[in-house]
């Protein structure tokens, strides 16, 4: 039979990736959690935490985390149907992974849904959505927003709906650089903005209508969904950026498009299959939202 209080630990470390996290976190010192991994690990005969930097999960360590969380959602399920039942009086919780450009606009609101609606508390992992699947396959996350259609193995998918990325400018900055239109040459010797060194929507807009691969072109790396829209108000660079980030600023003239191009991405969100009431309502949630809010995917 597992400990649950040494299963939480070594969980907690896994989803902080880091000790001194997951010591703040449930209120122990750091000493004591390494002992309570070292002895669920002692206790199972294998490791379940590589010891590195970042700290990251084992296959087993991986498959125990899923499991924990799975216990968790059933804990909170039993407590919301019996509330006469004693607890720690703690929240739930859950861990969700989604692109920085989904949570700056249909996603906002939904920790807000999760907790008042199922009194959640919302862990999010923030990344590119093309990275998402990792995070739901090594069990740090329940759910993910994702590019991808096809599930990965014990996971279901369901489509959300497109988001759509357009160019755009401060009037300013277009005057300086585009004087002449939208060029190969132009889009050269002016700065855009990526999100990452891997900026994969940039690398595909640039690549789709101007044929300039990475590194033909100046750019700016700012890890931040509305950093894009200030740096393309601030009028130093060009950003491709989701259209309804961008809505207000071209509505009142601090922003232009200065080219017609588009780029529509569809995103799937996939969730574990477990069995849990929970977990429906949470899918359900997410699902309403990007359905008031993006267009269906289109085949």
């Amino acid at each position: 039979m597992l400990d649950y209080k040494l299963l939480q630990a070594s969980a907690e470390v896994i989803r902080h990736g880091s000790f001194e996290k997951a010591a703040r976190d449930l209120g122990l010192t750091q000493s004591a959690v390494s002992q309570r991994v070292k002895l669920l690990e002692e206790r199972l005969g294998q490791p379940v935490i590589i010891r590195a930097k970042p700290i990251a999960a084992t296959v087993a360590g991986q498959r125990l985390l899923q499991h924990y969380q799975s216990v968790r959602l059933l804990e909170q399920e039993l407590l919301d149907e019996m509330p006469d039942i004693q607890s720690d009086g703690g929240y739930g919780q859950i861990a969700l992974a989604v692109n920085a450009d989904s949570l700056a606009t249909w996603f906002v609101d939904v920790p807000k849904y999760l907790f008042d609606q199922l009194g959640l508390l919302v862990h999010l992992k923030v990344g590119d959505e093309s990275l998402n699947h990792s995070a739901l396959q090594d069990g740090t996350v329940l759910g993910a927003v994702d590019m991808r259609s096809t599930p990965i193995q014990g996971c279901r998918v369901r489509p959300l709906g497109m988001m759509r990325y357009v160019m755009v400018v401060s009037p300013e900055f277009n005057a300086r650089h585009f004087a002449n239109g939208v060029t190969a040459d132009a889009l050269r010797s002016c700065p855009a903005v990526n999100f990452s060194e891997h900026d994969e929507l940039q690398n595909q807009f640039l690549k789709q209508y101007f044929g300039l691969n990475p590194g033909e072109f100046p750019a700016h790396t700012i890890p931040s969904s509305q950093g894009f829209v200030t740096v393309a108000e601030q009028g130093i660079a060009y950003a491709v950026v989701e259209q309804h980030q961008a809505e207000e600023a071209l509505r009142t003239g601090r922003l232009i498009r200065p080219c017609p191009f588009e780029i529509d991405r569809p995103l799937y969100w996939h969730h574990k299959t477990i069995q849990s009431r929970l977990l429906d309502q949470v899918n359900e949630i997410v699902l309403s939202q990007a359905r008031r809010f993006l267009p269906k995917i289109t085949t």
